[in-house]
């Protein structure tokens, strides 16, 4: 499947605003980071990411900075970034990212107004393929590891492995095209949402469950180039199903 890939990435991950952690008291034993506002510095450079919002929440995620965001604080952070998609900012409620001091397990939970029902945020031939519906609360658990390139080029590069362990978002394709295109199309319940660079770019993937046959189907967007992977090469998508099992 390879509709739905922005659309996802975005809602369900690329929402996240942050905060960076406060000074503790010198003579004071270390207090957890208390969630504030970081600026520009946390940003990935725009050789590795060329839109600069998602080039923002990249270098939050890679961090691991505490978030707690509501919804008048994040427009008033997403008002000094720009995205080549237009993004519901207006439905967020609240966006956290956590990490547990004694597990260290962490997690992202995003919060919106509503349930979410909105137009996959991108065209193809000028027709928006379809829609994403999301629960009003989602929270992923992240999962960080180091992808080595397979032909010894590169030094490992970092992995964020989102996936959702509460909520649900899926990705409902208008019936003519799940009629016209069956089963290469279908609706899809998304189960991870992935960061990671290959040959030397930052990758999105997106991977999920077809809701009417259970096969498993993938989407990649390059960050670095700002477009979908289309056709994507048999190496990234091997690569894909190693992230992803």
């Amino acid at each position: 499947m390879r509709f739905f890939g922005p659309g996802v990435l975005i809602i369900g991950l690329a929402l996240a605003a942050a905060c960076v952690p406060a000074a503790a008291q010198a003579a004071a034993p270390a207090a957890p980071a208390a969630p504030q506002r970081p600026g520009r510095e946390v940003s990935l450079p725009p050789r590795q990411v060329r839109d600069t919002f998602f080039a923002y929440v990249l270098g939050i995620i890679s961090a691991g900075i505490e978030v707690d965001v509501d919804g008048e604080q994040m427009r008033a952070i997403l008002t000094e970034f720009t995205s080549s998609l237009r993004l519901p900012f207006d439905l967020i409620r609240r966006v956290t990212q956590h990490t547990d001091e004694e597990t260290g397990a962490r997690t992202i939970g995003l919060d919106f107004q509503g349930d979410v029902s909105i137009p996959i945020p991108f065209s193809i031939l000028f027709y928006h393929p379809g829609s994403i519906v999301a629960d009003r609360s989602l929270l992923f658990r992240v999962d960080r590891s180091l992808l080595t390139d397979p032909a010894g080029k590169e030094a490992p590069g970092p992995v964020f492995d989102l996936a959702i362990t509460g909520g649900s978002v899926l990705v409902d394709i208008d019936d003519w095209l799940e009629a016209l295109f069956s089963p290469s199309l279908e609706d899809t319940w998304i189960r991870h949402i992935v960061f990671f660079t290959w040959q030397g770019e930052w990758i999105g993937l997106l991977e999920g469950t077809g809701s009417v046959t259970g096969r498993v189907h993938r989407a990649y967007f390059n960050f670095t180039r700002n477009r979908i992977v289309f056709p994507v090469p048999p190496a990234l998508d091997g690569q894909g199903k190693v992230l992803v099992p």
